[in-house]
C-alpha cells in the first residue's frame, strides 16, 4: 500500500488535517464497514456472530502481537492501558520493602496502581528529566536490589520523549527488576520487539496509534510470569468442564488466556481489527520511519519560526507527538478546529500527533495557523 491509498482509507482527511492520532485514531473505512456489519448482525443473527467470538479474540491476537515482537499466546485482550497496566502490577505485585522506579514523565495508569492500600509497602521512586530528556545514568542511581521493577511511559504523552526500550530493558535486567512499559503513545507508530529489548509487561489501547476503537486493550506477559495464577478469576482463564467442573478446582488456561475474565469487547474488537490489518499490510517498519520523517518536517519548520518546542528534534528521543511551547493554546487549538486542523492542547503546550495516513500538506495547514497567528 503506498501513502495514497492509506491515505484514501480515512475519509476525514478529505476536509480536514487530522493531527490528532494521539488522542483518538480517526475511523477508517474499512473500520465503519465492519462496525456497520456487527450491529447488522447483532440485530438480525446474533447467535451467528456468538460462535465467532473466540475467532475474532484469535484474530485480534495474531494481529496485534508481531507488531510488538511477541507470540500470541503472550497477549491478553483488556479493554484499556489502564487496565492492563493494573493486572501488570497485580501479576508481578512487590513485597514490604521493594521500590519501584518510575520517571516523572510516566502516565498516571502506570504509576496509581502501586500507591494503593494493598502495597503501601512498596517504596515509588521518581527521576526528574534533564533537559528534556530522561537519562538513564539517572534511573541507574534510583535503582538498587530491591527494585521489584522500573515503569515507564515508552513515548511521553506531554513532551514526546521517547525512552531507549533496549538500554532500559539491559538496565531493568542488571538488577533483576522487571519493566513494564506503558505503549499507549508508540504501538502503531513505533517498531516494538518486546523481547529482543526486555521489556516484561506492556501495556496499550487499541483508540490511538492503532487505529483501533475504544474500549479495547492489550497486555504483553513475559513468558517467565505465564505459570502464575491470576489475580483476577473469570471463566474464560481457566478450564471448565460442566457439569463435573467443581471437582478439579483451578485449573487456568494456557499462555497469557489464563488472565482473560469473559467475553471481550466485541464492538471494540470489530472497530480496531480493521486497523491492525491496515498497519501489519504496511508494516512497522516502514510506519515508524514514515511517522519520524513527518514529524521531523513538523519540528524543522517550527523550529525555523523560532518557537520553543518540548519535544527533541532527535529523532532517536521522539516518536510521532510534536509539541510546543506557545501562548493561549486552547485559543490556538480553537482557531485550528476552525480551519479544518486537528490537535490537542494543555496548559503552555500544543501538540499535533502525524501518524502514516497524514502528509507534508497537513502539517502546512497546521503551519499556516501558526503564521496566522505570527507567533512567537
Amino acid at each position: 500500500m503506498n501513502q495514497p491509498e492509506i491515505r484514501a482509507l480515512f475519509p476525514v482527511l478529505a476536509e480536514r488535517a487530522y493531527l490528532f492520532s494521539g488522542g483518538l485514531a480517526p475511523a477508517s473505512i474499512p473500520a465503519r464497514d465492519a462496525l456497520g456489519r456487527f450491529a447488522d448482525e447483532v440485530t438480525f443473527d446474533p447467535g451467528h456472530f456468538y460462535d465467532r467470538i473466540e475467532r475474532e479474540y484469535r484474530r485480534a491476537q495474531d494481529l496485534f502481537s508481531p507488531l510488538i515482537g511477541a507470540e500470541p499466546d503472550e497477549v491478553v485482550i483488556t479493554d484499556c492501558t489502564g487496565a492492563g497496566s493494573s493486572l501488570a502490577v497485580e501479576i508481578l505485585d512487590g513485597f514490604p520493602g521493594s521500590n519501584v522506579v518510575f520517571d516523572t514523565l510516566t502516565y498516571p495508569s502506570s504509576v496509581y496502581p502501586w500507591m494503593l492500600p494493598a502495597r503501601e509497602s512498596v517504596e515509588c521512586r521518581f527521576v526528574a528529566p534533564r533537559d528534556g530528556a530522561v537519562h538513564m545514568d539517572d534511573l541507574a542511581e534510583a535503582i538498587d536490589h530491591d527494585t521489584i521493577a522500573v515503569s515507564v511511559s515508552h513515548v511521553c504523552h506531554m513532551t514526546g520523549f521517547r525512552h531507549d526500550l533496549h538500554a532500559l530493558g539491559t538496565l531493568a535486567a542488571e538488577h533483576g527488576a522487571a519493566l513494564i512499559v506503558d505503549a499507549m503513545q508508540s504501538a502503531g507508530a513505533m517498531e516494538i520487539d518486546v523481547h529482543r529489548s526486555g521489556v516484561h509487561f506492556l501495556a496499550c489501547g487499541a483508540m490511538k496509534w492503532l487505529l483501533g476503537a475504544p474500549g479495547v486493550g492489550f497486555l504483553y506477559v513475559d513468558r517467565r510470569y505465564l505459570d502464575r495464577l491470576p489475580p483476577r478469576a473469570g471463566i474464560s482463564g481457566f478450564a471448565y468442564d460442566y457439569p463435573s467442573w467443581p471437582a478439579g478446582g483451578l485449573d487456568p488456561k494456557p499462555g497469557a488466556d489464563r488472565f482473560r475474565l469473559g467475553a471481550p469487547p466485541l464492538l471494540g474488537l470489530a472497530g480496531t481489527l480493521p486497523g491492525l490489518e491496515i498497519l501489519t499490510g504496511i508494516g512497522m517498519a516502514e510506519v515508524e520511519q514514515y511517522v519520524l520523517d513527518l514529524a521531523g518536517y513538523c519540528i524543522d519548520e517550527l523550529l525555523s519560526r523560532g518557537l520553543d518546542l518540548y519535544t527533541l528534534p532527535d529523532r532517536n528521543r521522539r516518536a510521532g507527538i510534536v509539541a510546543v511551547r506557545i501562548e493561549h493554546p486552547g485559543e490556538v487549538c480553537d482557531l485550528m478546529r476552525r480551519r479544518g486542523v486537528d490537535g490537542w492542547h494543555y496548559a503552555d503546550m500544543l501538540r499535533v500527533d502525524p501518524h502514516v495516513f497524514n502528509n507534508r500538506e497537513d502539517i502546512d495547514r497546521f503551519l499556516a495557523v501558526i503564521d496566522e497567528l505570527g507567533t512567537p
